[in-house]
């Protein structure tokens, strides 16, 4: 795969377009999709299909909906090209782009976060990958990578299109149900389980030698960022408390909110902090959107990919599952299924390791510990996540009218919430079965 900064000019003015169209006459607009480049795609093409590929055209074609992606832009490149004959054939890209907003911690988030999905792509993944296949294991469930390109305020990441193997976003609206949870639970613990099989053959932590994995909410950008997701998490957790308000009967959440909103960033990077075993590489942001799902005929998911590893993190195994319960789960199926769907993590993860001739570290009792453990965990990102899952496509928040003033895009957020509550009929039953499940673990009291 390629290093794009390796082969390309940083400088390449970007384009949009084919070889065969005629040079524009006006410098076209800098939007996202103008940021991919002729140059890129045929760095990609070469990674893909090997040197002999000869480009013959290529164009930028946008195919996601807005409330798809949030921390990026993705659309895709489609490229003609020819392979040892005359027969044109055609492939296409996805390319992750840097959504160009307009805020200061924007620019630093977007830096950041582009980096670290470059470098698990380019140094996790490898490693990993060849353990998994030292013991004929299938490598790690994601799409291809072929080529990063991180020239600040330029960022593109290219991989592979799944579309054309079959694979498809799930409706966010509906909440997964318990035979695609099964499919992602065993995908994160393979990837977790292995983490630790490449861990115990290095010499210091893995977070040291690769930094970036170090890299969180209260890094982006150092003071000026931090107030940014300062102000995000107790703006959510008042909003929050508002609507319960509004709701009744629960009034021990409200005052729980409210009380703990100025320190709501320090809750979720505490929640972030080692507690071997529970110690592994973490996906940080498994929520619908960033999984893609295989159907057969019937319509039954029959094989998933985890994309979006901006987030990526060395924490708690249990993070990354409170994240995907309570983010793309509906209540009633989180709760009837909770200790299968544990099993069914702790039986993969089992799995995995008896394929190298290791123990499990921890028992399936230790396993439902640690998961409540970070239920708060759980809690704190649900409130910041679930408005955005359950969003129709008139009630997105739209980054591009941010202003910069973080008070007022953050209050500008916060209306939006609150107007959503009011509005859309998943949001109450979301948050609702959250609360009452936090007030029986003892989370909120």
């Amino acid at each position: 795969m390629v290093d794009e900064q390796r082969l390309l000019n940083p400088e390449n003015s970007p384009q949009q377009g084919s070889l065969r169209m005629s040079e524009a006459q006006e410098p076209p607009k800098v939007t996202p999709q103008s940021l991919v480049s002729e140059k890129l795609l045929r760095a990609a093409l070469k990674a893909d299909k090997g040197d002999d590929a000869e480009m013959v055209s290529w164009e930028v074609k946008d195919f996601t909906n807005k409330g798809d992606n949030y921390a990026c832009v993705v659309t895709s490149g489609i490229v003609r090209y020819r392979q040892g004959d005359d027969k044109e054939r055609e492939v296409t890209y996805v390319a992750k782009c840097n959504p160009l907003r307009n805020m200061a911690a924007f620019e630093s988030f977007t830096k950041i976060v582009f980096m670290k999905e470059a470098q698990f792509y380019q140094k996790i993944v490898p490693l990993i990958n060849t353990e998994l296949e030292a013991t004929g294991q299938e490598p790690l469930r994601l799409p291809t990578w072929y080529v990063n390109h991180l020239v600040e305020g330029k960022e593109i990441i290219v991989l592979k299109d799944m579309r054309p193997d079959g694979f498809k976003m799930f409706d966010r609206l509906k909440g997964m149900d318990v035979v695609h949870v099964s499919l992602v639970l065993q995908e994160l613990a393979r990837l977790h389980a292995t983490s630790t099989i490449v861990q115990a053959k290095m010499s210091e932590p893995m977070e040291v030698t690769y930094d970036f994995l170090q890299k969180d909410y209260g890094d982006y950008s150092g003071a000026a960022y931090e107030r940014f997701f300062e102000t995000v998490f107790a703006s959510n957790m008042e909003t929050v408390a508002k609507m319960a308000e509004k709701v009744g009967g629960y009034d021990t959440v409200v005052k729980w909110l409210n009380s703990n909103a100025a320190q709501g960033l320090d809750m979720v990077l505490g929640c972030l902090k080692k507690s071997p075993p529970f110690d592994v590489i973490c996906h940080g942001d498994c929520w619908n959107n960033n999984i893609l799902f295989k159907y057969d005929e019937a319509g039954k998911p029959i094989d998933v990919r985890l994309i979006d590893l901006q987030i990526c993190r060395k924490a708690s195994p249990a993070t990354d599952l409170n994240y995907l319960m309570y983010s793309s789960l509906n209540g009633s199926v989180r709760r009837e299924n909770l200790q299968a769907f544990l099993k069914t993590y702790h039986d993969a993860y089992a799995e995995v390791l008896s394929e190298f001739g290791k123990p499990m570290p921890f028992t399936l009792e230790e396993l439902k510990k640690e998961y409540h453990n970070q239920n708060l965990f759980g809690l704190l990102m649900s409130l910041m996540v679930i408005p955005f899952v359950v969003a129709e496509s008139n009630e997105v928040i739209d980054f591009e009218e941010m202003t910069g003033d973080m008070d007022a895009d953050v209050k500008r957020m916060q209306d939006k919430m609150i107007e959503q509550a009011e509005t859309n009929p998943l949001l109450r039953p979301r948050l609702l079965a959250t609360f009452d499940e936090m007030l029986e673990y003892g989370v909120i009291s």
